[in-house]
């Protein structure tokens, strides 16, 4: 058995692995033992770590604001297939409130072994630094191991007021995302939190933070003494309309369509961007991956480029608590299977090949592409799109390659359904290839 404990934010954990904050369902929005169950099942299945939902600050759930959420997959025809999901929701429906909150903490850290981590995830309020704080301590007196701030939340931005506020320079109660984007008043509200509790704070990052603003936005809170960034969560979007019927939503008992979250594989790519680019250029804090991982070679994915613990999230909706432990037997077998002891041998090791495009050789002349006629199917796609050097001939059916255009740039490697292309390495026939005629 390979050895899957990994340190975190001072703290040893016994898994890098565990569950990302969500939004409060059903009963948890009152009663926190039953939401301290539903956390119980990811610890059972090996997780070593539980984030709470998103807490604000006020008491207690408003009797006029019952649950509310409408979900909907998005798929396309192959070869893109299923994509992703859209959730749309209000953000005062779906919020664990303090009290609850915090008897939450409190049964969490009672009942759950040492070497799991109660991870605190706060919201709101706004960027009153001094509110922040207070609040954050709350969490640290109920038991919280780690303090992470949720300036990230989609939801809250997705409100008409919460835009026009912005557009004027202020901030809706809770924030989330509008927070998160806004560096000069995200620091001292850090800088707050950090004095205010023992504990390490982490700071969550929306993907409506762009590269390379985000590199800045990292130095900052580093600098303001958060242990941690976690990126990313779900980022802002618009569900497509329904063509056939004049434009209107396609959620289900929705005529409308209304701003919303994506959630899913599509969302990775933004956290690899984090993750590799903060690696890259921002030394000195630990870094948790979250966002699109839903195989569990992502999780090593993610690893590689700096993420020291893993959320899962978007793959719990599509395969449950289960995924956990199937991400943990992968674990286990591949580092059984790649020689590695520990995490901590291949945590970070693909950071050393991220580079500025400059800096890198690109062998346009050292490669080109070869087609197997056996596997090749005629379907024509890499033969009738932007590249020239390759043609769909009849008598007899083939793809032919003209090497003297061909500079292995892989693209038809990449598009063939059949697997029929491969870059083989060999010298380009015109050396110095250039776009000079």
């Amino acid at each position: 058995m390979s050895d899957l404990s990994v340190k975190f934010a001072g703290k040893k954990l016994r898994s890098p692995l565990g569950i990302a904050s969500h939004a409060v369902f059903n009963g948890g929005l009152v009663d926190p033992l039953a939401e301290a169950e539903h956390l119980r099942k990811y610890v059972d299945q090996g997780a070593g770590f539980v984030y709470t939902p998103f807490i604000n600050n006020e008491d207690e759930h408003p009797a006029d604001a019952p649950p509310a959420w409408k979900f909907m997959n998005i798929h396309s025809r192959s070869p893109f297939a299923m994509e992703g999901l859209l959730v749309a929701t209000e953000a005062r429906r779906i919020m664990c409130r303090l009290n609850p909150g915090l008897t939450l903490i409190e049964t969490l850290r009672e009942n759950l072994p040492d070497d799991v981590a109660v991870i605190a995830n706060m919201i709101g309020p706004g960027a009153d630094a001094e509110a922040w704080a207070e609040h954050c301590r709350l969490a640290q007196d109920s038991g919280a191991d780690i303090i992470e701030m949720n300036v990230s939340c989609p939801i809250p931005a997705a409100e008409a007021s919460a835009v026009t506020n912005y557009c004027r320079g202020e901030l809706c109660e809770a924030a989330g995302a509008l927070l998160g984007d806004s560096p000069n008043l995200l620091i001292p509200v850090v800088e707050a939190v950090v004095k205010a509790v023992d504990i390490p704070v982490g700071v969550k990052f929306t993907p409506e933070t762009g590269f390379p603003r985000l590199v800045a936005l990292a130095q900052g809170v580093r600098d303001a003494g958060a242990a941690f960034v976690s990126g990313i969560n779900a980022p802002i979007s618009v569900a497509p309309p329904d063509i056939y019927k004049g434009g209107q939503g396609k959620w289900p008992g929705l005529k409308d369509n209304p701003i919303c979250a994506a959630l899913g594989p599509w969302d990775r790519f933004l956290l690899y961007r984090n993750l590799g680019t903060i690696s890259a250029f921002v030394p000195g804090i630990e870094l948790t991956g979250i966002g699109g991982l839903v195989e569990p070679e992502h999780v090593v994915e993610a690893m590689m480029l700096g993420a020291r613990i893993c959320q899962l999230s978007s793959g719990l909706l599509w395969k449950g608590t289960g995924l956990i432990k199937e991400c943990l037997d992968f674990l286990d077998s591949y580092m059984a299977s790649q020689g590695y002891k520990s995490v901590e041998e291949f945590i970070g090791l693909g950071v050393q090949y991220i580079k500025p495009v400059e800096q890198l050789d690109w062998r346009c002349e050292d490669f080109l592409a070869t087609v197997d006629d056996r596997l090749c199917t005629r379907c024509g796609r890499c033969a009738t799109g932007i590249c020239t050097a390759r043609k769909l001939m009849e008598n007899p059916s083939r793809i032919v390659i003209d090497s003297r255009l061909c500079v292995g740039c892989g693209l038809c490697q990449a598009i063939c359904p059949e697997n029929a292309v491969s870059m083989v390495e060999q010298r380009h026939p015109v050396l110095g290839f250039s776009m000079q005629q």
